[in-house]
């Protein structure tokens, strides 16, 4: 395959399978977080369900958020993850190049756009950015660990005045996201901006007022209800 008058390498051809493997995991895992935090709010405007379904609720945001993070960086051989297309990048940071970059890009600003992310000498990716990017992923992993660890144990003996705001989560997460539009950037010389979903006006709301309904509707299913 080829870009312009480049010829795109085996190992780029691989990376960017790998990108495109990796992107719908990442929307997905963003995507469930809005999900979790939509649902908080609902769940906090019906009193008398508060109590039951927080805990459950936010034990399984903890941990399918963090099995799906995990996924993305931990290093592992026996799956493809940010973190391992990150470290072969690293290895092999002259085949992510400014020729392949330029190849990609549109527009007269090729040259400039490329420049934070170059070596000392223009050439190709800096691997000691790279580096620096994967140490930021691993304590971000991290302490979502220690506040997984910390909270499973915690939360059944918690009164829903005191939830967490999982905001290690929030930082990972954001992380995450801002990590690999910047190489999607490299691989791709696109204007992405966030994997974060869009917000869809009204959708809360819609999703409130039929759990209202449900309540409505439904009297005899509150006998059953904490």
């Amino acid at each position: 395959m080829s870009q312009g008058n480049l010829k795109m390498s085996l190992k780029l051809g691989k990376w960017r399978e790998w990108m495109e493997a990796i992107e719908p995991e990442i929307r997905l895992l963003l995507r469930d977080a809005r999900g979790f935090w939509e649902l908080r709010i609902i769940i906090h405007g019906h009193q008398r369900t508060q109590d039951f379904h927080y805990g459950y609720l936010e034990r399984s945001y903890i941990a399918h958020m963090l099995v799906g993070l995990r996924r993305q960086l931990k290093p592992d051989k026996g799956h493809i993850s940010l973190v391992r297309l990150l470290n072969d990048i690293a290895k092999n940071p002259e085949e992510l190049s400014r020729g392949y970059f330029e190849s990609v890009c549109s527009g007269p600003n090729e040259a400039v756009n490329f420049t934070p992310y170059a070596n000392v000498d223009g050439a190709h990716v800096c691997p000691q950015m790279i580096a620096e990017d994967l140490a930021r992923l691993a304590l971000a992993l991290n302490v979502c660990e220690k506040f997984a660890d910390e909270q499973l144990a915690y939360l059944e003996k918690r009164e829903v005045e005191t939830a967490p705001a999982f905001k290690e989560f929030k930082n990972c997460l954001e992380l995450l996201d801002k990590t690999y539009v910047k190489y999607h950037t490299l691989f791709y010389g696109d204007g992405l901006k966030t994997l974060q979903p869009a917000r869809q006006a009204g959708t809360l709301k819609g999703l409130i007022k039929m759990a209202d309904d449900f309540d409505a509707e439904l009297p005899e299913f509150r006998e059953y209800m904490p």
